[in-house]
């Protein structure tokens, strides 16, 4: 790949490619929780009945304001994660040494992911209206993949027609994720492909790809910001090899999370 990272006094940046995949995992944890129970919990206290009678908002609010804004925090936490595993693609896109057994790895992971995320989300074994973050990102590296090879095969060619044909590529992964439904929908690819095309100004790239996040909801999303801090100190550095233990903890977390739900009776109430 032709890619040359340019850093600034790289020695005084001390986290690397493992310890942001922490922050990451972590984060998604935190967000997985708040959905999965406190959202449950909350519907089951009669959130959904409220409509706009803002009576029964009071009631309920007198009832349950304490876990609505403890969810409320959680869920905020929870949207750190996301554009950090975009950042951690993006990397792992230009320095894997085959790609194809990371798409194959992430593949893996998103099929296996797929039953215990409809278990968490919707409480039955298949749900075709939202997939997992995994096939986002799946597609996000595949989208990455047709982006580097236009712009070999079209390095001769005008500025023009290299970026109408990377404006069309980014359009074709949005669509189809929205087709597909995945989660995240267009803001998924949509953020790979602005991480990637500013891979050599990561910081302003990873603000850019917050500020796209925030608009999926502007209560939400401002926390997402706070994702610029890991890429600042970036080190550029993997850390921890064990990216089998890193794979597994989705779906691990997703079928401990769902067993928790079943212990607090909560598995009836569906979240989607």
């Amino acid at each position: 790949m032709n890619y040359t990272k340019t850093r600034q006094d790289d020695s005084k940046k001390k986290l690397s490619g493992s310890t942001i995949k922490i922050i990451a995992i972590i984060a998604m944890v935190i967000g997985i929780a708040a959905t999965a129970i406190c959202d449950r919990m909350l519907l089951r206290n009669g959130m959904a009945d409220i409509g706009n009678d803002q009576e029964a908002y009071q009631a309920f609010m007198d009832v349950n304001g304490t876990l609505f804004t403890a969810d409320f925090i959680l869920q905020m936490i929870g949207s750190l994660a996301f554009p950090l595993f975009c950042f951690l693609l993006v990397e792992g896109f230009m320095h894997s040494s085959s790609l194809k057994k990371y798409a194959a790895s992430l593949g893996i992971l998103a099929v296996v992911s797929e039953i215990p995320f409809d278990l968490v989300y919707s409480g039955t074994v298949f749900n075709p209206s939202r997939q997992n973050a995994v096939f986002a990102l799946l597609l996000g590296l595949g989208t990455l993949i047709f982006l580097e090879k236009a712009e070999t095969s079209l390095s001769q060619s005008s500025l023009w027609i290299q970026s109408t044909a990377k404006v069309l590529i980014a359009a074709a992964a949005c669509i189809l994720a929205v087709f597909l439904r995945l989660d995240y929908g267009i803001f998924g690819p949509l953020i790979i492909v602005i991480l990637y095309s500013l891979r050599n100004r990561q910081v302003f790239g990873m603000a850019l790809a917050c500020f796209l996040m925030s608009t999926t909801s502007v209560m939400l999303g401002f926390l997402c910001f706070l994702d610029i801090i890991p890429v600042i100190f970036y080190n550029g550095e993997r850390g921890i090899q064990k990216k089998y233990i890193f794979y597994a903890v989705y779906p691990v977390i997703l079928i401990l999370i769902y067993l928790i739900v079943l212990l607090m009776g909560l598995g009836s109430v569906q979240i989607l």
